[in-house]
């Protein structure tokens, strides 16, 4: 009995395939506005894995926010003074009015909660409900944070000259457009401070919202490229695009069964598109 042979059919039977290719490509496109994406890397690992489940279980142990924002403030000539305290009291009012915030959990010099010892009575109040006024009052907050172990190099560095507000998130929010709002705020303010904003959350999802643009920038350009060296080496711009057709239909095909079996689009599957054109160009050995 004669074996099927798939190439043999293809050559006798062109206008089934390329009718059959076109259906099934257009079907698979119809995937696309189904996709979902997903730039937090500890997805990329197993459930199971020993650095995922310590990690979940410190954060469940600790009661801690998945996602945090940290917000450093640095001024060379010291942070205690009447305007720089004056502007960390500004900034974090207008971060705990941003949606997404914690704001109950925020942590600056207006939020902290300062615990102190006096004549065998505890005494509770905010470190600093307003920004200090008299010399007098500078040094009575200055003799507080050097005298409090669990301020040095956590509120305030052993130099003075930095400070930090920590914005813990609410779960779902978007660190991308949160932190874009606390850098329009730090953006109004002038003076010799300068402003650092960092944290998992920034990082994530600024890759997450510059990823497809990328993506959406590299393929094309790929595509270009081994279109013109296809032409260069075989001088013919027939054959050029008989090999760019199937590495098309594949990246479709590939990503369209990628997204219809519900999976999300991680930071390295979305690279997939630009992989998937090299190695597909190598179709003209067919």
């Amino acid at each position: 009995m004669r074996r099927f042979s798939l190439v043999e059919f293809s050559v006798v039977h062109p206008r089934f395939i390329v009718f059959a290719v076109i259906a099934i490509t257009t079907l698979f496109m119809t995937q696309f506005p189904k996709m979902r994406t997903d730039t937090n890397p500890k997805n990329m690992l197993p459930k199971t894995s020993d650095v995922r489940v310590w990690n979940d279980k410190v954060e469940k142990t600790f009661g801690l926010y998945e996602d945090m924002i940290v917000l450093g403030i640095k001024n060379e000539n010291g942070i205690i003074n009447k305007e720089t305290l004056g502007k960390i009291l500004k900034i974090t009012d207008e971060i705990l009015r941003i949606k997404g915030v914690a704001a109950r959990d925020v942590n600056s010099f207006k939020t902290i909660i300062n615990v102190t010892e006096k004549s065998d009575t505890l005494s509770v109040a905010p470190l600093m409900y307003e920004a200090p006024k008299t010399e007098e009052e500078l040094a009575s907050l200055k003799k507080m944070l050097s005298e409090n172990p669990l301020f040095i190099n956590r509120v305030i560095s052993r130099d003075e000259k930095t400070t930090a507000i920590y914005v813990p998130l609410e779960k779902g929010a978007n660190g991308k457009e949160i932190s874009d709002k606390i850098l329009d705020i730090v953006k109004k303010e002038s003076g010799q401070e300068k402003y650092y904003i960092v944290g998992d959350p920034v990082a994530r999802d600024s890759f997450g919202a510059e990823m497809f643009k990328l993506m959406g920038l590299f393929s094309p350009v790929a595509g270009i490229i081994m279109f013109i060296f296809s032409y260069v080496m075989f001088r013919s711009v027939l054959i050029s695009i008989f090999i760019m057709v199937p590495a098309m239909v594949i990246i479709v095909w590939s990503m369209g069964l990628l997204i219809s079996m519900r999976y999300p689009i991680h930071i390295m599957s979305s690279m997939s598109p630009v992989f998937l054109m090299a190695i597909a160009s190598d179709s003209i050995h067919i």
